[in-house]
């Protein structure tokens, strides 16, 4: 079947799932992109996949961009026209807001690219089960009675052992003002859907910073380096207490409880 001239036939096991990471990643590398793919099992040519993306770049679906420039490789955020495609097969219906005002602040790339990073790493040890994004959450907040005291970053459901348990993940790269973490803290006490927050912090000067506002014992709020998720992940040191008394993040995990459910059934 020949198809008019200037459009393009999606491919439903491939190119849809490449638009859905592009827009639950908001920002992500080339390379990013094509782990996500082969971890997936949506992709395994390297190849087929650059030609594809290149396919979307040039019918306008994927936008592409060369900063910032220190990672040495193009960046890609979803176009108007493919969340608009995405929404219309049941993707979450917040998809595109905003996304003007996002593109032209560098900083949220920088986070993007950094929390794509945290989601890699679990899924390549294989403990990943189920990853909320950030715009599922937001999606949640606004749009249903089932919110979230916070638009986190990530809801994570992690294999334990034998066991399986949900957290709420928080990727701190700088320092917010002090207004914006007692506002938090205090927000978080009303927490229902979550029994447990992960903070990953790039320094220990920041740990210590944003760890002394959360002294409420429900949410247990946890911190951490980023440094040691990545060497680490579950076995990584965690504390609640200005970095005293760490464990394991898989110890404090299941210390927290059996959790309670993120997403309505």
């Amino acid at each position: 079947m020949r198809y008019p001239k200037d459009t393009i036939q999606l491919n439903p096991s491939r190119d849809l799932p490449l638009l859905r990471q592009v827009l639950h990643s908001e920002f992500v590398t080339h390379s990013q992109l094509f782990e996500f793919m082969r971890l997936n099992h949506h992709e395994r040519s390297r190849k087929s996949f650059d030609w594809r993306v290149r396919r979307l770049v040039d019918r306008a679906l994927l936008c592409r961009q060369t900063k910032p420039a220190c990672t040495g490789e193009f960046v890609y955020s979803i176009a108007r026209s493919a969340a608009a495609l995405l929404q219309s097969v049941g993707e979450y219906c917040l998809a595109g807001r905003g996304q003007s005002k996002i593109r032209e602040v560098e900083p949220n790339v920088f986070h993007a690219i950094g929390l794509n990073e945290i989601h890699l790493g679990v899924l390549r040890a294989g403990a990943l089960v189920r990853w909320v994004s950030s715009i599922e959450i937001r999606s949640q907040n606004e749009l249903t009675q089932f919110g979230f005291a916070k638009d986190y970053d990530a809801i994570l459901t992690v294999r334990n052992d034998s066991e399986e348990q949900r957290f709420a993940l928080e990727y701190e790269r700088s320092p917010k003002a002090v207004r914006y973490y007692r506002a938090l803290a205090a927000s978080l006490r009303h927490e229902a859907r979550v029994n447990c927050v992960l903070y990953l912090v790039t320094s220990y000067d920041l740990m210590r910073f944003v760890s002394a506002f959360f002294t409420e014992r429900f949410p247990l709020v946890l911190f951490g380096l980023l440094k040691e998720w990545h060497a680490h992940l579950l076995d990584m040191p965690v504390s609640n207490d200005c970095g005293k008394c760490a464990i394991p993040l898989r110890e404090a995990l299941r210390g927290a409880g059996e959790g309670v459910e993120v997403t309505p059934k």
